[in-house]
């Protein structure tokens, strides 16, 4: 089993626009067996966190899924346990057009161990 998180991402508005309003999140499992993976996303105001995503679903060997979830928030979090060590995860910040926020791009060895 493996845990990992995104670490507090800063998304505060410049000039009256956010810079990630979705967050895309891509699965890879490479294992030989089926994995279940839990997404959890919280949102952070002032000292307090939320949790405002939980989610759990099974990814088939050679899978790749994706989730998609809104963050209007100014600070946010993902957090992600998989049943398997040969589960891959990343995310990706995108702005109002769909376009990639590269300060938001969270590649599979940029992910933090829990």
């Amino acid at each position: 089993m493996a845990s990992f998180t995104t670490g507090l991402i800063e998304n505060t508005p410049v000039n009256e626009v956010r810079p990630t309003i979705t967050l895309t999140v891509k699965i890879t499992n490479d294992d030989t067996i089926a994995a279940t993976v839990q997404i959890m996303g919280f949102y952070v105001t002032g000292t307090t966190k939320t949790l405002y995503v939980l989610e759990l679903f099974i990814v088939a060997p050679g899978e790749v899924a994706s989730r998609i979830y809104d963050t209007p928030f100014d600070e946010f979090e993902f957090q992600f346990i998989t049943s398997s060590d040969a589960v891959e995860i990343s995310a990706w910040g995108k702005d109002g057009a769909g376009n990639l926020n590269t300060a938001h791009r969270i590649v599979a060895r940029e992910v933090n161990p829990i």
